[in-house]
């Protein structure tokens, strides 16, 4: 039985002999020092990028490609228009006279009145050109003209055109506009009809 107790006792000794060299020779790690608010140093924090954008200095440009400089390229002001451009001027023949019709007793052939559908199947040929006159008095590409043309002739009982009238705002007037649907509208033949009548076709300017 002592010789137990001695065993167990020696064996308490060499136990805590063991932790006593282990305590004393494995390194510790110095705690972090935290400096004192009022000295301006605090430790280092991963901040957050704030996105956003500066001047570009004009002497380093940033370097883009051909593709975007032609589109930041500004584009050419409107031209501005007074309110004297955009008044509707009326140029052309007088549709209000009476036409004039030459009777032919020995023609015995009946004839009927023209429909809308037919005025409207010869005119939409001629349509493009006509946009075409509008597109070519406008003052440039980029102004925009308010307000509408409207492009009036009579058509004679032969089928033919005998007077042509355009309203249209006083900037394209003088761009012309009259002279070019005139050269459009004059030529055009209808089918022959029972009597006279005037048409009117009108344009919304975009």
């Amino acid at each position: 039985m002592k010789g137990f107790l001695l065993g167990l006792f020696v064996a308490g000794l060499a136990f805590g002999g063991y932790l006593y060299w282990k305590s004393a020779y494995t390194p510790r790690v110095a705690a972090p020092i935290l400096a004192p608010r009022d000295a301006g140093v605090t430790a280092k924090k991963k901040r957050k990028r704030v996105r956003g954008a500066t001047r570009v200095a004009r002497n380093t440009p940033a370097p883009v490609d051909r593709a975007e400089l032609a589109e930041a390229e500004p584009e050419p002001e409107p031209v501005k228009l007074s309110p004297s451009d955009l008044r509707t001027v009326a140029q052309g023949d007088d549709l209000s006279r009476p036409d004039v019709i030459k009777m032919d007793l020995g023609d015995t052939r009946e004839t009927r009145e023209l429909t809308q559908d037919d005025i409207d199947a010869r005119f939409r040929s001629e349509e493009g050109a006509i946009l075409e006159c509008i597109t070519q008095a406008r003052p440039d590409q980029e102004t925009y003209v308010p307000g509408r043309v409207t492009v009036k002739f009579r058509i004679q009982r032969a089928g033919t055109v005998r007077g042509v009238r355009v309203e249209a705002p006083a900037i394209l007037q003088k761009g012309g506009i009259y002279g070019c649907i005139k050269k459009v509208v004059g030529p055009m033949r209808f089918p022959a009809s029972g009597g006279s009548q005037i048409v009117s076709y009108p344009f919304t300017l975009s």
